[in-house]
Order: structure tokens, then sequence, then C-alpha cells
């Protein structure tokens, strides 16, 4: 939280910082913050990092917040980035689960999975338990209560996503976690179902511009489906709601899963810390995980705001599209 302070504390001439919740445990109020640069108009092409839904995985507030130092440091002097942001938004959600991080659990001061929390099914079989479940707070992944609204977080990150996101002609969404793999990966929905995904030709379009300009970047882009299928996905959930409001604009929620793997191997005995399973713990290790993933959060920013270049795709581009994302992640599964 003393990173998010001091951010807050250098942000007045350059953005906007506010408090979107507040949430209480134990005698102590855990702000949530958002931080907001360029344009207020409303229909901007709109790009959020979100971070910290998961307590445990530390590394991913980490990352945004780092970036989110520099975007601060940048935009007070980079004619270009100032220029962008005449046209653009440009958003920082970087602690969803303020109290998550207090305590280091994957879950909120109440048990609950944020990231299991909305009210949406698997339409097939999950993996037990890793799925989301309502057994009790005493597992992990727990859901929360279905007769119960969504936690104050999950309800405060969407309520976000729909005045700041819904709005804009075109959206990215980069949601940062950590997983337990080898490898970088980079989800879009759904995580709920194998069904196709709407967007899928406009996500292959914004691949093919990251292969072309980083050739040797380390992210597998892919449906979440293709490694696992969960209940109550927040990404899903707002999806489905933008799709079912039938606003003009493209949202896109992305969700990257770094590898932990990377840092287990170098330092085998992080696996007999919950801390440690899910983050570098070696200061040089934390450094070396945020520069990792910059040049990604920069093509981000370069892609929202020229989004007539993968956004934008109508008759026979479109349709190539589609019959290329359905070989390359849909042929095998439908």
């Amino acid at each position: 939280m003393e990173d998010l302070y001091a951010c807050a504390d250098s942000i007045s001439t350059v953005g906007e910082v506010r408090e979107e919740a507040w949430v209480r445990y134990r005698h102590h109020d855990f702000p949530i913050l958002s931080f907001r640069f360029g344009t207020t108009e409303p229909a901007a092409p709109t790009l959020l990092f979100v971070g910290g839904v998961h307590g445990l995985e530390k590394i991913g507030t980490h990352v945004v917040t780092s970036f989110l130092k520099s975007f601060i440091r940048l935009v007070q002097w980079d004619q270009t980035l100032i220029h962008l942001l005449s046209s653009c938004r440009i958003l920082f959600y970087p602690l969803v689960n303020p109290v998550g991080m207090f305590q280091n659990t994957r879950a909120n001061g109440r048990g609950v999975d944020l990231m299991r929390n909305a009210p949406i099914d698997a339409e097939h079989s999950t993996l037990p338990l890793v799925g989301g479940h309502r057994i009790g707070n005493w597992l992990p992944w727990y859901r929360g209560d279905e007769f119960e609204p969504m936690e104050t977080e999950s309800a405060a990150l969407c309520d976000f996503v729909r005045k700041q996101v819904f709005p804009a002609r075109t959206s990215l969404i980069l949601d940062v976690h950590s997983g337990f793999g080898l490898v970088d990966r980079v989800w879009f929905p759904y995580a709920y179902s194998q069904r196709y995904y709407p967007h899928a030709p406009r996500i292959l379009a914004l691949k093919k511009l990251l292969d072309q300009s980083y050739p040797h970047h380390v992210y597998v882009l892919e449906p979440q489906h293709h490694s696992y299928t969960t209940h109550g996905d927040l990404w899903d959930y707002l999806s489905l709601e933008h799709q079912d409001l039938k606003l003009p604009g493209v949202m896109i929620p992305l969700t990257m899963e770094m590898g932990s793997w990377h840092w287990v191997k170098k330092n085998p005995r992080q696996m007999f810390s919950s801390l440690g399973i899910f983050n570098p713990v070696l200061p040089h290790r934390i450094k070396r995980a945020e520069r990792r993933h910059f040049f990604l959060f920069d093509f981000l920013v370069k892609a929202i705001a020229s989004g007539d270049r993968w956004a934008e795709i109508q008759g026979q581009k479109k349709i190539f599209l589609e019959k290329k994302a359905r070989q390359l992640w849909y042929s095998a599964r439908r």
C-alpha cells in the first residue's frame, strides 16, 4: 500500500486518483484505489490494468504498480504519450484485494475467492475445488454464498468497469496474476464455457500485431478454457453483460498468468512457502519480473490508440480472421 500512496501523492498534476471502496477487516479499513490518465470523454479508447485479485499473488500488484510509477514519470515529459492521452484513457486498478494481500491469502477477508465470486456457473464440469465451490470458506476457491450479494471488492471492480470501460468504443483490460507453470499465458474469455468467443477475430488480429512487433515474446495467447474452466469468473460475467446490453463498443478482457516455476526452479526452497509458490522472493528477481512484462504493457498502450489496426475489422478481413481463429483455438474443441 505504501507504493500506491506514493503514486497517489505524485499524480496530482498528470492524472487522478480515487477511492473506489473501503474494506473493513479486524478494526482496520483498507482503501481500494484507482488511477486515471487521459481524456474524460466516455467513448474514448480505454485501457485498464488490474492487479491483486488474489492477495497471495503479490507479484501481480508489484508489476502493475511498477508500471504505474513509470507511467506517472513518463507522462510528465513524454510528448508522444501526452498526445496519445488527449484521445485515449489509461486506467490502473492495482490492488483489488487489499485484505488478502495484508493477510497473505488468495481469498479476501471473508474467505471468498474474488475470481470465483460472480453469479455465473460453468457450462461443463470443472476441476474439483479449483473451479470454484460452495462447500465453505475454510477451503480455497470458495465462491461465496449463493444467496448473498457479491463481495465488496468484486462489486467495486465491476462497478468501476461498468462506469469507466463499458462506454468506450474500444477497450482492453489486462488482469495480472501468477500461475503455477513454466509458461506466461495471456487468456481471453471464456472461463465458464468452451463456446466460441465473439471477439476472437479481433484478438487474433491483436496477436498478429504482437507477433510481428515482438517476434521473440514469451506469451501463449489462448482461450482460458484451454487450461481449465471455472465458475464465477468476473471477466466472463462482465463480458456477457456488455454483450447483453448490446453496447456499440468492443470490450476485451485479458488475463495474464505469469508462470511461477521460473522462480521456483532457480530457488527450490520457495516451494516450502505459500508466497514462494506464486511469487519471486529475492529482490532482484522481483525487479526482473517487473521488467519482463513492461514491453507488453507498452504494446497495449500503443494498441489501444491504434484500434483501427485490430479492432475495426469488417467484411472479408473479418471472415478470414474468424476462420483462422476457429482453426487456431477451437477446431479440436467444437
